[in-house]
């Protein structure tokens, strides 16, 4: 019996293995795609709550979350393999909320994560499954990195995200507006470059974490997540604060340009190229690094 039992554990760990052709990693991503779509579409409020992240009666939030912190557990998988597991850990936490912790310290603010610490411990949990659990979480990579798996979590990283560049824009805007120990501006009504600001790190903030990555991610401005995380907030306050569209509205606007972003990044790619192709032709700045010349001295 102990001979079956150990043939038995050394075939599903070979089954489970990267390297097998089998076809269980598929038939996963695809019952799990089914299974979370068949859950939100009978559960949930609706799609718009969801996109929003507003529906608190279901466990849509928490599906959201868990596989937003998931995806960014995935994404640091191999950055982080060989690291000491507690800077391992450490460096996974600053990629999923670094800038939850910098864009509300930027206005005096609690950060997010400790206010809603549900959030940590997302994050121990995810990354612990993604690391350290033998055969599952090779499987659980392979799962997740193609097809329904890999689209699942896209789009759960598209609504998060989402979720913490506005919420990091109505942050700022909110503690301006309740600042009472300085004068208001005199020549703005309500507060845009904070909420600017606020809301591209709030967006990026953990690519400029630990301080000694410096400007590297803003170096030539084709990171697409750098790029999403300028252009969602200024798209985000234009529309809510000069034409009047209504907040969850403009919201659900951000989340989808964010979902599609991941999900289609060829056509992004193209469509970002003649956006910032534009700009660059009518602003005359420039638009990439000169190349940097180390002189010599001659012998």
């Amino acid at each position: 019996p102990t001979q079956q039992l150990s043939r038995s554990l050394d075939a599903l760990a070979f089954s489970m293995s990267p390297s097998a052709s089998h076809p269980l990693v598929p038939l996963a991503s695809w019952v799990a795609g089914a299974g979370v779509i068949a859950y939100l579409a009978t559960h949930s409020l609706g799609l718009f709550p969801v996109l929003t992240l507003t529906d608190r009666k279901s466990w849509a939030w928490e599906i959201t979350a868990f596989g937003f912190f998931l995806k960014v557990a995935q994404d640091n998988r191999k950055k982080v393999a060989d690291l000491y597991w507690a800077k391992a850990l450490v460096c996974n936490a600053i990629a999923a909320f670094g800038g939850g912790f910098l864009a509300p310290m930027i206005v005096g603010r609690t950060p997010v994560p400790l206010m809603e610490e549900t959030f940590v411990w997302m994050v121990v949990v995810t990354w612990y499954i993604t690391h350290n659990i033998p055969h599952f979480s090779d499987f659980l990579g392979e799962v997740l990195r193609e097809g329904p798996g890999r689209t699942m979590l896209s789009i759960f990283f598209g609504i998060f995200k989402t979720q913490q560049i506005v919420g990091a824009v109505e942050l700022a805007s909110k503690a301006v507006a309740a600042e009472d120990l300085l004068p208001k501006s005199a020549y703005f009504p309500f507060a845009v470059a904070a909420p600017l600001l606020c809301g591209f790190v709030g967006g990026c903030g953990g690519a400029f974490l630990p301080p000694s990555s410096g400007l590297a991610p803003i170096e030539e401005g084709k990171v697409w997540n750098i790029r999403a995380a300028f252009f969602a907030p200024l798209m985000y306050i234009i529309a809510t604060r000069f034409f009047g569209v209504e907040l969850l509205t403009a919201k659900l606007g951000i989340c989808l340009f964010r979902i599609a972003g991941d999900l289609l990044p060829s056509q992004r790619d193209a469509i970002m190229e003649s956006v910032t192709s534009v700009l660059y032709n009518g602003s005359n700045v420039r638009s990439t690094p000169l190349p940097t010349v180390v002189p010599v001295k001659k012998a």
